[in-house]
C-alpha cells in the first residue's frame, strides 16, 4: 500500500512527478483517502476516484470531468489565552469523524510547532502508561492492588495519568498512594 511507504505529501509528490489524467485510490483507511481525494492541489490537476470496494470506475481519457466536492476535513474555531493556559473550541461536528476517537481516547493532547502551524495529537492509553513505567516503583509493594485510589479496577487519583482508566491490580503509577494501615 502506497500509504504504508508515504505520507500526504509524499503521495501528492508521487502524483504530480507521474502527472496522470486519473488518479484512483483504493488501498487504505476510508479516512485517509478522502483526505488525499480532498486535497485541493490534487483536485485542481487530476480526477481522482476513490470507490467502493467491487465498484466499477469508467476512466475516460481526454472529457472533462467536474470533481466533486471533498468532504470537510478542516475545522475552524477560536483560541482563548487565559491566566495559566490556553483553550482551544472547536465545532462539535468534529466528533463524527472515525478518527475523533482514537485522538481523545484519553482527553489528553500534546502540542509541537511544525513551521508556523501548532500540531496537536492525542495521547494514547499506551503512550501515558509507558511514561508512567519510565519511573520505576520504590518498591515492589507500590502497585495499584494496594494504592488509595484503586477501586473497581479503576484510578482514580485525579493527580494520575492512569486516571479513570482500567489498570490492573499489578500496575504502577508515580501517582501512588498506599492505602492507610
Amino acid at each position: 500500500m502506497l500509504s504504508d511507504h508515504c505520507d500526504g505529501a509524499g503521495t501528492t509528490q508521487l502524483i504530480h512527478n507521474l502527472r496522470p489524467q486519473h488518479v484512483v485510490f483504493v488501498h487504505g483507511t476510508p479516512t485517509y483517502l478522502a483526505d488525499l481525494t480532498g486535497l485541493e492541489e490534487l483536485q485542481n490537476r487530476y480526477q481522482l476516484h476513490s470507490p467502493s470496494s467491487g465498484m466499477v470506475v469508467e476512466l475516460p481519457v481526454g472529457e472533462t470531468f467536474l470533481q466533486p466536492a471533498a468532504p470537510e476535513s478542516n475545522y475552524q474555531g477560536e483560541v482563548v489565552e487565559l491566566e495559566t493556559t490556553v483553550q482551544f473550541t472547536l465545532p462539535i461536528a468534529l466528533t463524527s469523524d472515525p478518527r475523533w476517537q482514537e485522538f481523545a481516547d484519553t482527553g489528553l493532547v500534546e502540542g509541537r510547532w511544525q513551521g508556523e502551524e501548532l500540531v496537536l495529537r492525542g495521547l494514547t492509553q499506551r503512550e501515558l502508561l509507558n511514561q508512567a513505567n519510565t519511573a520505576l516503583p520504590a518498591s515492589p509493594l507500590e502497585c495499584c492492588e494496594i494504592c488509595l485510589f484503586y477501586r473497581g479496577q479503576r484510578c482514580w487519583n485525579q493527580a494520575s495519568p492512569l486516571y479513570g482508566f482500567r489498570v490492573t491490580p499489578d500496575g504502577y503509577c508515580p501517582a501512588f498512594e498506599s492505602l492507610p494501615s
